[in-house]
């Protein structure tokens, strides 16, 4: 979801759209190596080491150790976006991105939440942030967004990986994390 939200400011015809050229390949290479690689990499080592049964994750517990190395790397891109002359749009959502990551955590102590869904929830936070304090022309961003919500939470709900509420609930969190972070 973080290379997603990249892209989609990159195409957001704003301000935050106008990234100098030589720090473009620096930070699209920096996030998707610390939000997307590294965590993938890591699985096979905790199935090895039996941190983890399956890759699977359908019990509850079964998510606190992959949710905490994913929040490290998650908060590791932030920081290190943070260092950058950029515009604070980046610099916001992958703090966005680090607190949904860490109220899923949070959550998963004691409910199972849908990680995914916080995430497409993040991500329609995200365009309707960029819509309308930045009176920026995305709504096509935002119907593909809301499809590619419901097709997501529908598949985990056939999938009996979660129960509706759940559903509704990550959603929620993604979505509010996102509006929030931008209104403060």
């Amino acid at each position: 979801m973080p290379m997603v939200g990249l892209m989609l400011i990159s195409n957001s015809g704003t301000y935050a759209a106008d990234l100098d050229p030589r720090y473009t390949s620096f930070i699209y290479l920096s996030v998707f190596l610390l939000t997307f690689m590294m965590p993938v990499v890591l699985l096979p080592l905790l199935l090895f080491t039996g941190l983890l049964k399956n890759l699977e994750f359908s019990e509850r517990s079964e998510r606190l150790i992959p949710l905490y190395l994913t929040l490290f790397f998650y908060a590791a891109s932030y920081l290190l976006i943070r260092k950058l002359p950029v515009s604070h749009v980046y610099q916001r959502f992958l703090f966005s991105a680090s607190l949904s990551v860490l109220l899923v955590l949070a959550i998963s102590y004691f409910w199972k939440i849908s990680a995914h869904m916080v995430g497409w929830g993040g991500i329609i936070g995200l365009i309707s942030v960029l819509s309308f304090r930045f009176e920026s022309d995305l709504m096509i961003f935002l119907i593909i967004g809301i499809l590619w919500a419901g097709i997501t939470g529908s598949a985990r709900l056939r999938l009996n990986e979660h129960e509706p509420l759940q559903i509704y609930s990550g959603f929620l969190v993604g979505l509010l994390t996102m509006l929030v972070v931008f209104a403060v």
